[in-house]
């Protein structure tokens, strides 16, 4: 399914952030939302996700099937236990209820929201919640699905650990496998490498990035570090003030194009290629 938001407004209260936001995500790519801090990313996605106010219309709608998207296979998801399909029918999320938002899509936070000790397993688990009847808990099927995640993520062999004795990178793959087993159409993470090391921060982009190829998600991932989002993404979308500025594809578009769209951002940046990956260097430093 691809997701395609149009005029897409959010913000607490009274106060509007994100304003007249439109933008298509294509299924089986993984998108960067750039900007400087404060400038509507959270918010937007919060929106997305109905955990902020919002206007404007968001919607998945089934993807072209005679279109080859980047990085897809033909290896079929084995999670979801039971989940519903979605069918071929465009899913109005801006009419979603909540419960039916978390069977469309998953958001991965800064931070898990995780304070008490639980299993690693429960953890994961508690991404069957929204397709499960009320006062439901888990079931056989479920607890497989859940250690093939596991398995997957490399985090195999730790579903009894406790949680809160987890690295922050496992934390982060441990909420990654639960939005595996929710297995929803969109996946939205807000700074998935945050708070990682060098080699962590290189697994978690490049465990999403096979997730979303294979499985052909529409993902959509807030970054700080530019030389990650030009290297792991396919699509850049450059926010200011609440707004969209600009579009981008690394691997498309020119040296160029890409540092003067940037430089709108950051300032005084240049994008350089070689062999088929893009970096970032800025000209006034030695």
């Amino acid at each position: 399914m691809d997701f395609i938001v149009t005029d897409f407004s959010a913000g607490y209260g009274k106060k509007q952030i994100v304003s007249g936001v439109s933008f298509c995500l294509e299924s089986g790519t993984l998108t960067a939302l750039l900007g400087t801090n404060g400038c509507g990313k959270t918010t937007l996605l919060k929106g997305l996700c109905h955990l902020a106010a919002h206007s404007g219309s968001a919607v998945l709608v089934p993807s072209d099937p005679g279109g080859e998207q980047p990085g897809s296979s033909e290896k079929q998801s084995s999670f979801g236990g039971g989940r519903p399909g979605s069918g071929n029918l465009p899913i109005r999320l801006d009419s979603c209820s909540s419960r039916q938002i978390a069977r469309h899509v998953s958001y991965i936070a800064q931070k898990s929201g995780i304070h008490i000790s639980l299993p690693v397993l429960e953890v994961v688990l508690m991404g069957f919640q929204p397709f499960l009847p009320l006062l439901s808990s888990p079931g056989k099927n479920h607890r497989a699905s859940a250690l093939s995640a596991l398995q997957t993520v490399g985090l195999a062999g730790y579903e009894e650990q406790d949680f809160l004795t987890l690295s922050e990178g496992q934390k982060q793959l441990c909420i990654l496998a639960r939005a595996l087993v929710q297995n929803t159409e969109l996946l939205l993470f807000d700074e998935p490498d945050s708070a990682l090391d060098y080699p962590n921060r290189h697994k978690i982009l490049n465990t999403i990035r096979k997730i979303v190829y294979d499985r052909k998600k529409a993902g959509l991932l807030v970054l700080h570090d530019l030389n990650m989002a030009l290297d792991y993404c396919d699509q850049l979308l450059l926010m200011k003030n609440g707004t969209l500025i600009g579009t981008l594809r690394p691997r498309e578009d020119s040296e160029e194009l890409l540092s003067t769209a940037l430089c709108r951002l950051y300032g005084p940046v240049r994008v350089f290629r070689k062999e088929g990956h893009c970096f970032i260097m800025n000209p006034d430093s030695n």
